[in-house]
C-alpha cells in the first residue's frame, strides 16, 4: 500500500508535538550505532480499508523517512509478545511498542508494568498513561457530529441510523456526537442505532451480520447509515449498493472509493499521523508519557466528502464551529485528563 501524502515531516512533527503537549525531551536518545526496533499491534488484519489501514499508512510513511525495523501483530497473535520480549536479545528488543485500539488497554498496562524500559504509544486507550506510556485517545464526537449533520441534510425519509462494532465508551462517543448532529439540524429525525456484536470485538470483523442489520434498517425506512464497525462496514456497503436511494457514511479512512454512488462521505481519524509521529518522537528522543486527548479542533479527526456529493460540503462545513463547541462540552463532561 502506498502511503498517502503527509505534511512535510518536520512541520507535521512540530504540529503534533504542540497538539499533544509533547514538548519536553526524553532523557534517552537512540544510539546511532544501533538499529531501533518497533513493534506495532493493529486492531485487526490489514486490508480493512479503514482503521487498521490508516495505521499502516502511518507506518509506511515513517519507514520511508526513518531508519528502524518493525514487527507487526494483530489480535490473532499479540499475546506472543510477552514471550518474545522475555527471550529477545538486546538488539532484537523493541524500544517502542505501538498498540492501536481500546481492546488493548489491559494488555498495554501489563506490558508497561513488566517492561518499564520500553516506551509504549497506546492509541485510543485512556487511563493508563505513565512515564513510559503515552495514552492517546482520539475523540470522535466532533467528526461524528458533522456526520450527523450530513445524514440529516441528505435524508429524504426522516430516518437515519448508525451501526457500531460493539458497545464501548469509545463507540458511545460516536453515537452521541452523531445523534446530536442530526438533532441539531432537525429534532424530528429518528436516529436508529445498533451493534454488530454488542459484547465482542468480533463485531468489527463480521460484515455478514452488519449487512443483515443494514438491510433491516433500510427496509424500515432508514436511508442514511453511519458505519462505525471496522471491516464490518463492508456488509453495510453491500446493502446500500443493492438498495436504491440508500446511503452510508464511512469511518476512519476515506471510504468513498468503495461506493462512489452511495458513500456520502467519511468521518476520518488520523491514526496515520499518530503512528508516524510516535515513531519520530521515539527516534529523536522527544517521546514522553502521559494522557493525551484530541479531536476535531486539533485536526485528529475530520470529515471528507465523496466528490459525487460535494454539494453537501458547504452545508455541513457551516456547522463545524458548533461541532467543536459540542465536543468541548462533551469532553468537559467527561473531565478527561490530558485534554488539549
Amino acid at each position: 500500500m502506498k502511503a498517502v501524502p503527509l505534511i512535510a515531516p518536520v512541520t507535521l512533527l512540530a504540529l503534533l508535538l504542540i497538539v499533544s503537549g509533547c514538548t519536553q525531551p526524553s532523557s534517552t536518545i537512540i544510539s546511532p550505532t544501533t538499529v531501533p526496533v518497533v513493534y506495532i499491534v493493529y486492531a485487526s488484519e490489514k486490508g480493512d480499508l479503514s482503521y487498521t489501514d490508516a495505521a499502516y499508512t502511518g507506518l509506511r510513511a515513517a519507514q520511508e523517512e526513518m531508519a528502524f525495523t518493525v514487527r507487526e501483530f494483530t489480535l490473532r497473535d499479540h499475546e506472543t509478545i510477552p514471550g518474545l520480549l522475555k527471550n529477545a536479545r538486546d538488539m532484537e528488543k523493541p524500544g517502542l511498542i505501538i498498540t492501536i485500539g481500546f481492546q488493548y488497554t489491559n494488555f498495554t498496562r501489563q506490558l508497561a508494568e513488566a517492561h518499564p524500559d520500553i516506551r509504549i504509544l497506546a492509541i485510543d486507550q485512556s487511563g493508563i498513561g505513565t512515564g513510559n506510556v503515552s495514552a492517546y485517545e482520539i475523540v470522535s464526537y466532533g467528526d461524528s457530529y458533522l456526520s450527523g449533520v450530513l445524514a440529516a441534510s441528505a435524508t429524504k425519509t426522516g430516518r437515519v441510523g448508525i451501526i457500531m462494532g460493539m458497545k464501548t465508551e469509545l463507540l458511545d462517543t460516536f453515537l452521541r456526537g452523531y445523534a446530536d448532529g442530526v438533532r441539531a439540524v432537525n429534532s424530528s429525525i429518528t436516529v436508529d442505532h445498533t451493534y454488530v456484536q454488542q459484547n465482542s470485538p468480533a463485531g468489527f470483523t463480521d460484515p455478514e451480520e452488519a449487512g443483515r442489520i443494514a438491510e433491516g434498517m433500510y427496509r424500515n425506512g432508514t436511508d442514511v447509515i453511519y458505519t462505525c464497525a471496522g471491516i464490518s462496514n463492508m456488509g453495510a456497503f453491500n446493502a446500500a449498493n443493492t438498495t436504491t436511494g440508500r446511503y452510508v457514511i464511512g469511518t476512519d479512512s476515506d471510504q468513498s472509493p468503495l461506493g462512489p454512488a452511495f458513500v456520502l462521505g467519511s468521518a476520518i481519524k488520523r491514526v496515520d499521523r499518530l503512528v508516524y509521529t510516535g515513531i519520530a518522537e521515539h527516534l529523536n528522543g522527544s517521546f514522553s508519557g502521559g494522557e493525551r486527548v484530541a479531536g476535531l479542533k486539533e485536526g485528529a479527526t475530520g470529515i471528507v466528502y465523496n466528490p459525487a456529493f460535494a454539494s453537501y460540503t458547504k452545508t455541513v462545513s457551516a456547522w463545524e464551529e458548533q461541532a467543536q463547541a459540542g465536543e468541548e462540552k462533551y469532553l468537559a463532561s467527561r473531565n478527561l485528563p490530558g485534554h488539549i
